[in-house]
């Protein structure tokens, strides 16, 4: 059968398309949840062509590779078709939500039918160049409930028994309202973040602010401005459940400023017993080795690395 022998060249499509999507959305420092992708099998294209009437399936059938990519906000299904406008060539799209009628229930998504762009040259893309793969782009609420929609098999109201239609019709509003609200949590964050980095150019306001995960960050950047604020996403996130007992920036900056010496000569050991490491530490990584110095209890801390712990200890048997 020809579906067959053109598959491969389908879940290679998908590969390729997910991989620029990927690195792409990396690039512009677009969080997502995630991205899923799948070649269309024997079963689902001979169930598809039972359902519907085609005369040719295989040029009019869209979905034989397929990528779905599943944002965090409202707002980034619009910066992904900024991303796929660029990469690709869109030869379609539909928008699921906005298609849909008084009769019909829940979410839906962007689609896109795309073939890859002029970027994608070469040998490995010769036999892709003109076949289509169809991009979905939809939020994490959307998808949830895109997940329950297909597991209850209801695609319109009037499929749903009337004793659910009411459960159901309010429960797909509180998606909705849902998918909002977060939107708009993102942009308060993004405002409150913003008004403490302008009080960074006046320190005695800017060390008056509580300690959280948002102004840690920003103390970061202020205190070692030369350096990155870490090397891995959870490393911040793994010195910030280390040094949180502290209330104020005020009080976080304070222990940091008894440990200038020390750390400057701990940094040295550091260096002199590993030479690998060199010129390898972040901002984070810096400040917890400053607080470590004159905070045993960060110290003694399971996440603190023994060999930072080593080196503090030597420091100060130095300084005896």
């Amino acid at each position: 059968m020809k579906f067959i022998n053109i598959r491969p060249e389908y879940e290679q499509l998908c590969t390729e398309v997910s991989y620029i999507l990927n690195k792409r959305l990396n690039e512009e420092a677009i969080e997502i949840s995630n991205i899923t992708m799948r070649a269309k099998k024997l079963d689902s294209f001979i169930q598809k062509i039972q359902r519907k009437d085609y005369n040719d399936p295989l040029t009019e059938i869209t979905d034989f590779a397929g990528v779905r990519v599943v944002c965090l906000y409202r707002d980034d299904v619009k910066k992904n078709e900024e991303i796929i406008d660029k990469e690709f060539k869109i030869i379609d799209k539909v928008d699921k939500y906005g298609e849909m009628g008084t009769d019909r229930f829940g979410y839906g998504a962007v689609h896109y039918i795309v073939k890859l762009g002029r970027k994608s040259s070469g040998a490995r893309y010769d036999d892709l160049k003109e076949i289509i793969c169809e991009v979905q782009v939809r939020t994490v609420l959307q998808d949830a409930w895109a997940i329950i929609e297909h597991h209850l098999m209801y695609k319109q109201e009037s499929d749903v028994p009337r004793v659910l239609q009411r459960k159901l019709n309010s429960l797909a509003g509180l998606f909705e309202t849902a998918d909002d609200q977060f939107f708009r949590i993102k942009q308060d964050r993004e405002a409150y973040i913003e008004d403490v980095r302008k009080e960074r150019d006046t320190p005695t306001e800017f060390l008056l602010n509580d300690l959280n995960f948002d102004t840690f960050e920003e103390y970061l950047k202020w205190k070692f401005p030369d350096l990155p604020v870490a090397f891995e996403k959870n490393h911040i996130k793994n010195i910030f459940f280390v040094i949180n007992k502290y209330k104020l920036l005020n009080d976080l900056n304070e222990t940091m400023d008894k440990s200038t010496f020390c750390l400057q000569k701990t940094i040295e050991i550091l260096n002199r017993d590993d030479s690998q490491k060199r010129g390898h530490l972040c901002a984070s990584a810096k400040l917890i080795i400053a607080l470590g110095i004159n905070d045993n209890e960060i110290l003694e801390h399971e996440n603190m690395p023994k060999r930072w712990k080593n080196a503090i200890k030597v420091c100060k048997n130095e300084d005896l």
